[in-house]
């Protein structure tokens, strides 16, 4: 059954205070093992595995943090399946591509390590805020690559 989302946010303690994630899920199932799906449609590509795993596209499994604590407004539970779902006009017309394998909690707890290492960080006020700090992932066009 899915739910109508309105945004959820998770609060993290930092050392700069409070940091607050927001997010708007794109789809909210309750499987019928009670477990939560949690679905982002996409039209173009779909994040790689590699991205989601260095901490560049952590879209689903942040989401996943923000459900599991409780923070979508009406919904509670635990996200039993992280998935994409690649909507195109071809043949076939969609792809459901799953993340996190059966159980999403380790790479959930993983992206929430990785961003509460992040926002720490950031709130050294001696951390440069580099351009494209991770050249591998730069866009192919940036304002600010010549900063």
């Amino acid at each position: 059954m899915p739910f109508s989302i309105n945004p959820g946010s998770l609060v993290l303690a930092a050392p700069g205070g409070p940091f607050t994630i927001t997010a708007y899920a794109d789809r909210i199932d309750r499987r019928a093992d009670g477990g939560l799906a949690i679905i982002d449609y996409k039209t173009g590509s779909v994040p790689k595995t590699a991205e989601i795993e260095a901490g560049i596209a952590v879209q689903l499994p942040l989401e996943g943090a923000i459900a599991r604590d409780g923070a979508f407004p009406g919904i509670a539970g635990i996200p039993a399946s992280l998935e994409y779902w690649k909507l195109g006009g071809g043949d076939p017309a969609g792809e459901v591509c799953p993340v996190g394998g059966d159980d999403p909690a380790a790479l959930i707890d993983r992206v929430l390590a990785a961003t509460r290492d992040l926002i720490a960080r950031f709130d050294d006020p001696t951390t440069p805020y580099e351009p494209v700090p991770y050249p591998q992932w730069a866009p192919r066009f940036s304002d600010y690559a010549q900063l």
